[in-house]
């Protein structure tokens, strides 16, 4: 027996000290590190989602999840494993007319570029405000897991789930990856920004099946501001940039965004963001 125990502590030492760390991992002698910051993924933000896969990645964890069923809708726990294949940084430090939204592949090292709408509720063009309150219309910054998809108003959609103080209640609020017809290159080049969600972060139609095949049940996103990143840590009702930033647009509804469609459509027709699930 004590040969036994003394066989399974050396395994484990083994195991353990075997373990890859991401910041360790190369492709083609390049550290994967390197070259997503190369690439312009924020580096704060890599350290972070790195330090986070180290420790969790493959874990089985339990999360509120919102469920919605064809007669009632109602929250209930829900098991979720963590994957590493891909991770998905939001920039919110961008304003909306940039590609903001990294998605990095850990088996080669790419980085896909694309953009992602912000809440009506945090900023025009410049997302300047978050918060984890329910009908803030806000963004909400912290790490996200991807959870089920459903069918709802945008089509099929990713359910969210909140790892921080700072985005808890992203489950309860329908804080889900949809994709919407105002997020778009051309939308930017009439518009000169993007429309806005009612704090989803949405996506363009073209990457919402690539969004949803890579990130559902356990993928990895991080909604990221340079500026407020501490400060969501402490006060999650409302995170603000402070006065003497990047000034912002006017606040006008455009056509085709969440507020203006929701106010062109029943209460009874509306779900999620974008009605996308009754609460």
């Amino acid at each position: 027996m004590k040969t036994l125990i003394t066989t399974l502590i050396i395994t484990l030492i083994s195991l353990q000290s075997f373990a890859e760390s991401l910041y360790d991992r190369k492709v083609k002698d390049v550290r994967l590190y390197d070259m997503f910051v190369k690439q312009g993924v924020p580096e704060a933000a890599v350290q972070r989602t790195f330090e986070f896969l180290d420790v969790n990645s493959g874990k089985t964890i339990k999360v509120r999840s919102k469920v919605r069923g064809k007669e009632k809708t109602f929250m209930d726990d829900r098991e979720v494993t963590i994957r590493s294949e891909l991770i998905a940084v939001i920039d919110f430090s961008k304003p909306s007319n940039e590609r903001r939204l990294y998605v990095m592949n850990l088996k080669d090292g790419s980085v896909a570029k694309h953009f992602v709408a912000h809440g009506k509720g945090s900023g025009v063009r410049v997302a300047a405000k978050f918060s984890n309150i329910d009908g803030s219309k806000m963004s909400s910054l912290g790490l996200f897991l991807g959870g089920n998809t459903y069918f709802g108003g945008h089509g099929e959609s990713l359910n969210l789930y909140g790892l921080e103080a700072s985005n808890s209640n992203a489950a309860e609020r329908d804080i889900v990856v949809h994709a919407a017809n105002y997020v778009s290159e051309d939308y930017v080049k009439s518009q000169g920004r993007l429309g806005r969600s009612w704090g989803c972060p949405a996506v363009a139609p073209g990457i919402i099946r690539k969004m949803l095949n890579g990130f559902k049940d356990g993928g990895l996103i991080y909604a990221y501001h340079k500026d407020l990143i501490s400060s969501a840590a402490k006060d999650p009702t409302l995170q603000e940039v402070q006065a003497g930033s990047e000034k912002d647009d006017e606040d006008v509804d455009l056509p085709d965004e969440e507020e203006s469609v929701r106010k062109g459509q029943s209460a009874v027709s509306v779900t999620a963001d974008s009605a996308a699930a009754a609460k």
